[in-house]
């Protein structure tokens, strides 16, 4: 081989070399910018969340507790809860559709103008009625999110509540039977902007509670597919029935929920955020 072509070849070859690094370098910060996009939305998503507990470590007539294990990509789950005056106490589970920084954006927005409008509004199918609208009113991309939103009245054990498209509770009873709360509605928020959601009442014994989930919780797979599904999740609720009777903790409750979803699962990878929020009513007695 003549050095001219000895030449030729170390620079093709270099030129390889600096072709495939600079295809490294190029993918490396492709990486890095998604995953600080990654790292914003959940920001985003979890940013003001309550998540001291017990939350009104003063009040003795209620409780609660929520939390929110995520998949490894971003969802649209949220969970809030806030008083609105000492005998109104205002909870939400809501998921919006898709996944990474238009999902975190848009459940982001919903809890905002859902706490502004249950500050005026009393009923909560005319909150939801108020959100939906304002979230059609500038929806390009076509985001919708479902929701479950309640207001415990904490001198009756009445939760009046509307639903938005999202997975019903259950009311766990004090004598131990579980029940699904009616749902009131299908429609998610953020498709027709003159939807109508109406508002039901379910009512608490001293001793009971009202257990909120995402689809995270009834969908979540194991390796061969099979969903964990309602029924797992009522006997979950059923062996925390005689608890709860005797005045268990809210977070003993979504624990179980959470360990029972682990363990159905397995190795298998998460698909979905998993959300549980659980309302416990003690009326004038003491937890």
């Amino acid at each position: 081989m003549t050095d001219l072509l000895r030449l030729s070849k170390a620079l093709t070859d270099r030129t390889l070399q600096l072709e495939l690094a600079l295809g490294i370098l190029r993918e490396r910060d492709k990486a890095a910018a998604e995953q600080s996009e990654w790292d914003f939305a959940t920001d985003l998503q979890t940013a003001g969340l309550p998540n001291d507990f017990p939350p009104y470590p003063e009040r003795h007539d209620f409780d609660v507790y929520a939390g929110m294990v995520t998949a490894k990509e971003v969802g649209g789950d949220l969970y809030d809860f806030f008083l609105i005056a000492p005998d109104r106490f205002a909870f939400v589970v809501a998921d919006a559709a898709g996944k990474g920084l238009p999902a975190a954006i848009f459940i982001t927005l919903t809890r905002t103008l859902l706490r502004a409008a249950a500050a005026r509004i009393a009923a909560p199918g005319e909150c939801l009625r108020t959100v939906n609208a304002m979230l059609c009113l500038d929806n390009p991309t076509m985001m919708f999110s479902t929701a479950f939103f309640g207001v415990l009245d904490t001198s009756s054990g009445d939760i009046h509540y509307a639903n938005a498209g999202h997975n019903p509770p259950y009311v766990v009873r004090a004598g131990g039977a579980i029940e699904l709360v009616p749902s009131q509605g299908t429609m998610a928020l953020g498709i027709l902007e003159d939807g109508q959601y109406a508002t039901g009442t379910v009512r608490l014994a001293p001793g009971e509670s009202l257990v909120c989930f995402s689809d995270g919780v009834t969908e979540a797979l194991e390796t061969s597919g099979e969903l964990f599904g309602e029924h797992r999740l009522v006997a979950t609720l059923a062996t925390q029935a005689g608890a709860t009777q005797a005045g268990a903790q809210p977070m003993e409750i979504a624990a179980q929920v959470v360990a029972d979803v682990d363990r159905f699962i397995g190795t298998a990878p998460m698909a979905d955020d998993i959300t549980v929020l659980v309302v416990a009513y003690y009326g004038d007695g003491d937890k």
